[in-house]
């Protein structure tokens, strides 16, 4: 069994990995952003709470993403911290909507410049699931 397809692309494109598996291709997104903010971690979940697609820690990212929706139907967006079981965790939390449906992006950490981060994580979301709806 062959895994996914992964593109390299050239120096001059700002997008360097890419694959044709729209979950991959949401993984490598938020990966290139968190990393580029210096977070800890960065969710999409959807309205039942479940991970689409992570970056960082998975213990942290599952159990933030399964409560994001309990924010995120109230409030489009959110900044604060958000206690767990055995710690806590500085979130900020957009709810975007892509074809028709309620997601929940989400920073884990102190990192650098949230809104910026999330607005270009938010931009790269729609592209991909859109790109692979049409």
């Amino acid at each position: 069994m062959r895994g996914p397809t992964i593109t390299y692309m050239t120096k001059s494109d700002r997008r360097h990995l890419r694959s044709q598996n729209t979950t991959r291709a949401l993984n490598l997104q938020l990966e290139s952003c968190r990393k580029d903010a210096a977070l800890d971690g960065l969710i999409l979940a959807d309205d039942d709470g479940v991970c689409l697609a992570t970056s960082g820690d998975p213990n942290a990212c599952d159990e933030v993403a399964a409560r994001l929706p309990f924010i995120g139907r109230k409030v489009p967006a959110f900044e604060g911290v958000m206690l767990g079981t055995d710690t806590g965790w500085r979130i900020r939390m957009r709810r975007i909507e892509i074809s028709g449906a309620d997601l929940y992006l989400c920073a884990i950490g102190d990192g650098d410049d949230h809104q910026a981060i999330l607005t270009r994580s938010a931009r790269g979301v729609s592209r991909i699931i859109e790109r692979r709806a049409a």
